[in-house]
């Protein structure tokens, strides 16, 4: 059975908007993004400012991956794609993305199986020969304590109702484009 929300041939419609009339694309994308500005705006209020552990802040880590570096920690941006994903068979036409990468790893602690982890890496090459390493517990740690004081899985939760007015919404904006085409080729 096929999904109420499955869009087809987006980029024919695409295709059909811009040689109907430049810019129609755009003004489509535009507000098909605009529907999913609700979620951003409850991502943005339930994404700690501070870094939910001491370790993580810019203060003490000085990595790429300290809560806010490179990406603020509350970045949160819609993207349109109509091209074809390559690793399944639905593509997302309207996403929604958390960009900062600490913020994203402390949402997702403690998601996984939580199987038994080596003691030791496989071996991988390194500068001119091969190297291994211990694997530490800081990971499980981590993830720990995340879960003890509820500070992970704070995204999916908090927009998980909105989601299916938000991609009705985008699939009536689509619809009404392809009203228009289908009213300026008959």
């Amino acid at each position: 059975m096929a999904d109420k929300n499955t869009v087809y041939d987006v980029r024919g419609l695409i295709r059909e908007l811009n040689t109907l009339e430049p810019g129609m694309k755009n003004a489509m994308v535009r507000e098909a993004k605009a529907e999913a500005k609700p979620i951003v705006s409850i991502l943005k209020q339930v994404i700690p400012n501070a870094a939910p552990l001491s370790g993580m802040s810019k203060k003490n880590n000085t990595g790429r991956l300290a809560w806010g570096v490179g990406k603020p920690a509350k970045s949160v941006t819609v993207k349109f794609r109509a091209s074809r994903s390559t690793r399944s068979a639905i593509t997302p036409l309207v996403a929604i993305w958390v960009n900062s990468p600490m913020t994203a790893i402390a949402d997702i602690a403690g998601k996984g199986s939580l199987r038994k982890a080596k003691k030791i890496t496989s071996e991988y090459a390194y500068k001119d020969g091969t190297r291994r390493h211990r694997v530490t517990t800081q990971g499980r740690t981590m993830i720990r304590v995340l879960k003890e004081r509820n500070l992970n899985n704070f995204i999916y939760p908090n927009v998980e109702d909105s989601l299916d007015d938000v991609s009705k919404e985008v699939k009536l904006v689509l619809e009404r484009y392809a009203r228009k085409v289908n009213r300026k080729l008959n």
